[in-house]
């Protein structure tokens, strides 16, 4: 199985996944990706973040950038 890292960004900085986890595949670790950048917006507007998340990135084994997901993209889609 495939080893992915999921990495966030905050701005100019970037709090990388030393130790990746096993997916069967990308579009796992994108849900995965995204329910952890939820609950990091969840925590940001919670306590008002003078830096909030902007980005989840999810990388393969070497290092190469496979997705981005900004903030934005991880909130539900607006009630009608």
């Amino acid at each position: 199985m495939p080893r992915y890292y999921i990495h966030f960004r905050n701005g100019d900085l970037l709090a990388k996944d030393d130790e990746g986890q096993d997916f069967p595949g990308l579009e796992e670790a994108k849900a995965a990706g995204t329910v952890a950048g939820r609950q990091i917006v969840a925590e940001n507007v919670r306590f008002k973040a003078a830096n909030p998340l902007t980005s989840v990135i999810v990388a393969d084994e070497s290092g190469t950038e496979l997705a981005s997901i900004a903030a934005k993209d991880l909130l539900p889609e607006p009630l009608k």
